[in-house]
């Protein structure tokens, strides 16, 4: 596989780091994750939410990953992390800066051990100014720090809360797209590098189109209001008449308008001099609002689906998670992809989001139990079976199948 040469640590929490070491593992690299005895508290997020589940969440970023549970501030446990950080091409972090510091592992530690490593670190606000160890998770850095949480809503409506993870998996893949540019770099210079992105840079990213806007002047948010959706009635929404909703998205109305009002069942309407181009459409755009949601509350998505397509106008309509799950689109692209056969209750889990022509990706193993790993790789870095038993024994280290502090498998 392209990555099967890679070694990849995941010194990382939640999901926006680990997530990049995700979409690595899903081209064939090798990922260790390290977590503290306890397990990554991501494992136990919908602990008592939703505790007829299995962790989900977990299951959809650690899969592929081998798991390393040690405790690294004992002087063992630290010599494990730090074999494992000189045999490492890549280490992916979203801990805060000053907790790097204070656990000696900032890219300037990791290259003091490892000149050629290519360090990757995600955090909330960037990694200068006076925030950049607030804490923060992606509903707070992406969603609500770029404007997008206000920009979305529809005043005097108050805004939403974003879907989980919806910024912080986006920005795994900004992550991703810079440590691949980094191993490339290194291929030619031999040299490591930090590679480094921000929740709110990505939120700004993604709402950059208005940001650009409001740094030349144009700011509408005083101006904006319940009556906005009519504003652009080629480009928003509508209800059907069994109450679905219909999103249209008729940017190039020179050609999509005729057959759009063929599918409406309204071809006057392309000569009514209030609609004859898009500078009159523009100008009597209230009347066009109201007369499409005249015409959509006639007939049923299904019905609205039909004529449009044939027409070939440019629409979705808002599915709903059962829909999702059984688009065959999704399943045709490869967007929901199998998983290995094993005890968890799905058959598909949601890929990553990138292919390359002839190029394999690593059909999705489990997700790891907390230190399932942990005996596998302490001897792959040099400790013998003593000292593996040892550090078991301890505590220093825990294995899955041993009770914490016990030499000896769980009877």
């Amino acid at each position: 596989m392209l990555l099967s040469d890679l070694r990849v640590l995941d010194l990382g929490s939640y999901v926006a780091g680990p997530a990049a070491a995700t979409v690595l593992s899903d081209f064939g690299a090798d990922v260790v994750k390290v977590e503290p005895l306890d397990g990554d508290p991501y494992r136990r997020l919908l602990g008592g939410v939703l505790a007829e589940y299995p962790n989900f969440f977990w299951d959809l970023d650690s899969r592929n990953k081998r798991s390393l549970a040690v405790d690294f501030s004992t002087a063992a446990g630290r010599d494990a992390l730090e074999r494992l950080l000189k045999r490492s091409d890549v280490v992916v972090t979203n801990y805060r800066p000053a907790l790097l510091k204070r656990l000696a592992l900032t890219y300037e530690d990791v290259q003091r051990l490892n000149p050629g490593v290519i360090y990757g670190q995600v955090n909330s606000y960037g990694l200068h100014g006076p925030d950049a160890d607030r804490t923060g998770f992606d509903a707070t850095a992406w969603w609500a720090r770029s404007g997008l949480m206000d920009h979305v809503r529809r005043a005097p409506e108050a805004p939403a809360v974003s879907s989980p993870g919806m910024g912080d998996h986006p920005t795994s893949m900004s992550l991703v797209a810079g440590i691949m540019a980094a191993l490339y770099r290194r291929q030619s210079t031999g040299e490591g590098a930090h590679v480094h992105t921000s929740l709110m840079a990505n939120g700004a990213w993604s709402h950059s189109m208005m940001i650009q806007g409001a740094l030349i002047g144009f700011d509408n948010y005083d101006r904006r209001g319940p009556e906005d959706i009519a504003n652009i009635p080629l480009a928003t929404v509508y209800e059907t008449s069994d109450d679905r909703t219909i999103l249209l998205s008729i940017l190039n109305q020179d050609k999509e308008w005729p057959g759009f009002v063929r599918a409406l069942g309204h071809e006057e309407w392309r000569d009514d001099p209030r609609f004859a181009d898009r500078a009159s459409r523009f100008e009597n755009r209230e009347d066009l609002y109201r007369l499409l949601v005249e015409a959509f509350r006639t007939d049923t998505a299904a019905a609205w689906r039909h004529r449009l397509d044939e027409a070939g106008v440019t629409y979705s309509v808002a599915y709903t998670m059962s829909e999702v799950i059984n688009d065959e689109q999704m399943y045709a692209n490869d967007v929901l992809t199998e998983v290995e056969p094993g005890s968890h209750f799905h058959a598909h889990t949601v890929n990553s989001p990138v292919w390359i022509s002839g190029v394999e990706k690593r059909k999705p193993r489990s997700a790891p139990e907390v230190g399932e790993h942990t005996e596998e790789v302490l001897r792959e870095l040099g400790f013998d079976a003593e000292e593996v038993s040892a550090m078991l024994e301890a505590g220093v280290a825990r294995q899955r199948g041993r009770p914490e502090g016990s030499g000896q498998p769980d009877a």
